[in-house]
């Protein structure tokens, strides 16, 4: 693990002034992890995102230009305002958000830098599916049996981003990202369907996903944002 290079004592002991920077790097020197430089940071968008997450994400600076970002989420159900029992919403949805970020700085301006990012969401959804029984083999049905089902939806990126971050006063870090992200969609049902039953198109649901066994799709969206945090800087001692 990166965090257990970390883990370990500074070759000198150094007195610093608040105003003095100082300059380090985890790979070639021995620090304990709570003496890192750390940015404890949350996206107040994600919200009011399409699935509203809460997460929060720790960037730790490993050494000048380079520093690595985590982040971890969580998908409330209780928080999927487009849930519920009105026509052509799910029945209920949660679930959780992982991602890892490497960050390049070293620009001629200060504050701007270079990212890639990985990550995955999964959700567990439960939807009303309908399955037509009795087939006549030209697409029609003597009639139709409606059974809830419950789908993990797999969510792969790969996101590459430039953003500009700067630290206000002494504690607050403010950063601003952009750029293009590749998705990968991966679908799993859960429970056994009607045997004798055929799915229908389950794309009514008003995201319009595809929630059918199987399904995998993928497509590249432009990405914004913004996050705001907590900055602690190295500690002074090390």
């Amino acid at each position: 693990m990166i965090i257990s290079s970390c883990v370990c004592m500074a070759q000198e002991d150094i007195s610093l002034s608040e105003k003095d920077t100082f300059e380090y790097n985890v790979f070639q020197e021995r620090i304990y992890f709570w003496q890192l430089e750390k940015n404890i940071k949350f996206t107040p968008f994600d919200v009011f995102n399409a699935v509203p997450t809460f997460g929060v994400d720790l960037e730790t600076v490993m050494k000048p230009g380079l520093s690595f970002q985590y982040g971890l989420a969580y998908i409330p159900t209780f928080m999927q305002f487009i849930v519920g029992d009105d026509q052509d919403q799910f029945n209920w949805m949660r679930g959780y958000h992982v991602r890892f970020e490497s960050r390049f700085s070293g620009f001629k301006r200060p504050g701007f830098y270079f990212s890639t990012e990985i990550s995955m969401r999964h959700l567990i959804i439960s939807d009303d599916v309908a399955f037509g029984v009795e087939p006549d083999g030209f697409g029609n049905f003597a009639y139709f049996i409606e059974q809830e089902m419950h789908f993990h939806r797999f969510t792969s990126k790969l996101n590459l981003k430039f953003g500009y971050q700067t630290v206000v006063g002494e504690k607050l870090v403010i950063d601003f990202y952009g750029g293009f992200s590749y998705r990968r969609n991966n679908v799993k049902g859960i429970n056994e369907p009607i045997e004798t039953g055929v799915q229908q198109n389950n794309f009514l649901n008003r995201y319009e996903w595809r929630l059918r066994d199987g399904h995998r799709f993928g497509y590249v969206l432009p990405i914004l944002g913004v996050r705001i945090g907590i900055h602690q800087p190295a500690m002074a001692n090390i």
